[in-house]
């Protein structure tokens, strides 16, 4: 780690050492559903208390890292970000009137933008410590360093967001939220956008069958759903291409939407080979993936999109945002035919973030 002085060490461990608020989509919703002056002072009145506790915690984190990832020079970068955002949060005014809170709106998106390559940054560094170290010796701590550490950024990241949104109403949206949520909305437009990678990448992709509660409308943010959305079926895509590229016309995926009284749950069904049993658990370890290297790839420069493939990521991270608010994500595979995923979703809107 870089050096840090011995004041700006103990403000670090005064607020890494405070407990978090967690939230749910619901009390988000609600509370910004006033969209007046007042509401927005309040909302930046505790992300002012609240993100430097979320960040001193993200950099205490990063100071214990197992393994030798500490000597990595993105970890170091990644540390020395953490810092200096946690820094300008906690020494900016409080905010008291609508300029301040303007002006903090304004630093939140500096934050915001300044973090929007953490997730690849990190990638890189555990790569250069496999490169360095041999795969055999990164065992399941760094799994479990990463799920909190990707935990917390999508729970900062998501309060920011939702912070900056509200300056901008739209009908329907409360911030990042909409509480009109379409699912087959989002599957066709994260199936579009891993359709353009495909076609890239190997010239052709398989159509895409939606069936199920086309219909169907919750409160939720879309955001996420994309991200989820998109990773699935980017690699229900990969996986079908590669395994049928001697096929004149490709198996299709089949997307389900289910309804139920706690849950929405969407099965990505797909005949791309399926995994191996042994392959199951590894999955989830940031580490394995079937892709080529991120280096032996094309590059994706002009579409908005990282799709992470060869780094081992996406599963992890996906789970991740399905468990954010009380979902979850499962894999069930046949090897020699396909994968089935099926993704749920609290629809109750009650379920607290899940804070490392």
């Amino acid at each position: 780690m870089r050096p840090v002085t011995a004041n700006i060490s103990d403000e670090i461990g005064e607020y890494a050492s405070q407990k978090q608020t967690p939230l749910t989509i619901r009390q988000l919703y609600e509370f910004g559903c006033a969209k007046t002056p007042e509401t927005r002072l309040q909302a930046a009145r505790f992300l002012h208390r609240e993100l430097p506790v979320r960040l001193a915690r993200m950099a205490r984190e990063i100071e214990s890292l197992p393994f030798g990832l500490t000597g990595t020079s993105a970890c170091r970068d990644i540390h020395a970000l953490y810092i200096q955002s946690f820094l300008e949060i906690l020494h900016s005014p409080n905010p008291e009137c609508d300029s301040e809170e303007e002006a903090f709106t304004e630093l939140l998106e500096s934050v915001k933008n300044r973090h929007s390559h953490v997730v690849q940054s990190m990638a890189l560094g555990v790569l250069e410590l496999k490169a360095r170290s041999g795969a055999d010796r990164i065992g399941p701590e760094i799994s479990e360093f990463l799920d909190r550490f990707y935990m917390s950024r999508i729970g900062i990241r998501m309060l920011i967001g939702q912070h900056i949104a509200l300056r901008n109403p739209n009908p329907g949206w409360v911030g990042i939220i909409n509480s009109k949520t379409s699912p087959v909305d989002v599957i066709r437009r994260a199936a579009a956008d891993a359709e353009a990678l495909c076609r890239m990448n190997y010239g052709e992709a398989p159509r895409v069958e939606i069936r199920g509660r086309t219909d169907l409308a919750f409160t939720y943010i879309p955001s996420h759903m994309h991200h989820m959305l998109f990773e699935l079926i980017k690699n229900s895509f990969r996986a079908t291409v590669e395994t049928h590229e001697h096929t004149r016309d490709l198996p299709p995926l089949r997307i389900i939407i289910a309804d139920g009284q706690e849950d929405i749950a969407i099965k990505v069904e797909d005949e791309g080979g399926g995994i191996p049993r042994s392959g199951m658990e590894r999955v989830w370890t940031y580490l394995y993936t079937t892709a080529p290297p991120p280096e032996e790839r094309s590059s994706y420069s002009g579409l908005d999109i990282d799709p992470m493939a060869g780094h081992g990521y996406g599963l992890p991270i996906t789970r991740l945002y399905a468990r954010y608010f009380g979902g979850d994500l499962q894999l069930i595979s046949m090897e020699g035919y396909g994968t089935d995923a099926y993704l749920h979703l609290n629809r109750l809107g009650n379920h607290a973030e899940v804070l490392p």
